[in-house]
């Protein structure tokens, strides 16, 4: 049988997903993920807790990790950043919904 042209490396559709809105406690976090071959390439905050510097300070901190784990992870499931406990429960609850959309 013929070889299909792109075989799908990973479990999603190519495109860019935007998550829900999340409240953590602090301010409402949102994602997105883009997905290329398949595979979770980058995860960019739309918005995060920033109206306080000890909010930036954290999610400064805590926003690339997260994203650096949901890459290696290929799914929400990343551990919380310790000091951000907020931020990384509404990272996946905000990521699982775009990857939801993503699955194929």
């Amino acid at each position: 049988p013929p070889m299909p042209m792109k075989p799908m490396m990973g479990g999603y559709t190519d495109g860019v997903y935007t998550g829900s809105v999340a409240d953590a406690f602090y301010g409402l976090v949102q994602v997105k993920a883009t997905i290329v071959s398949g595979r979770i390439t980058d995860v960019a905050f739309l918005s995060y807790p920033s109206d306080r510097s000890t909010s930036v300070y954290i999610n400064s901190q805590a926003m690339p990790l997260l994203t650096q784990e949901a890459i290696q992870a290929q799914s929400a499931n990343v551990n919380t950043v310790s000091g951000a406990t907020a931020t990384s429960g509404a990272f996946r609850e905000s990521l699982s919904v775009a990857l939801a959309a993503a699955k194929i």
